[in-house]
């Protein structure tokens, strides 16, 4: 081959770091944190935090969250 035929073509991007996860004792320390807080909103976080560790939702996927799509039984 005379020329480079790769001459001008971009690499792929890739991510710099893998996300990081929270280890089972520090998941039970922010829900014991959160049961004692006294915050006017802590009841809502609470409910937030536990709903995203405990079912893999997105964020996204709980900011979109209606009281039409919980199922309670």
């Amino acid at each position: 081959m005379d020329n480079n035929f790769m001459v001008g073509i971009k690499t792929p991007k890739t991510d710099a770091k893998l996300p990081g996860y929270m280890k089972m004792e520090e998941v039970r320390q922010l829900f014991a944190f959160l049961e004692r807080d006294s915050h006017p909103l802590a009841l809502r976080n609470q409910t937030m935090l536990k709903l995203l560790a405990t079912t893999g939702m997105r964020r996204k996927e709980l900011v979109d969250l209606t009281w039409e799509q919980l199922n309670f039984y």
